[in-house]
């Protein structure tokens, strides 16, 4: 019922609240993934490194899913992208 009030915008917002700990759990496993694919460790890395890599996974995966529900939305009105 609430989110029938907000804007598109905020509901997206408070979709990725709610699901924030699911997205920081996604991007610290890619992130430990991505570390031992270039062959280093977890323990070669500082606490403030590994953050940084964790935030950019976040920002990556925050995308994905902006874009998709986005292509979702342009299928819906049968708009096609090129």
């Amino acid at each position: 019922m609430f989110l029938k009030k907000l804007s598109p915008k905020a509901r997206l917002e408070s979709v990725m609240v709610k699901y924030s700990g699911v997205i920081r759990e996604r991007a610290i496993s890619q992130a430990k993934a991505k570390i031992t694919l270039n062959a280093k460790a977890v323990s070669d890395f500082t606490e403030e490194q590994l953050e940084i890599i964790v935030a950019e996974e976040e920002i990556q995966i925050k995308s994905r899913i902006r874009k998709s529900i986005f292509m979702s939305f342009l299928a819906i009105f049968g708009i096609a992208s090129f």
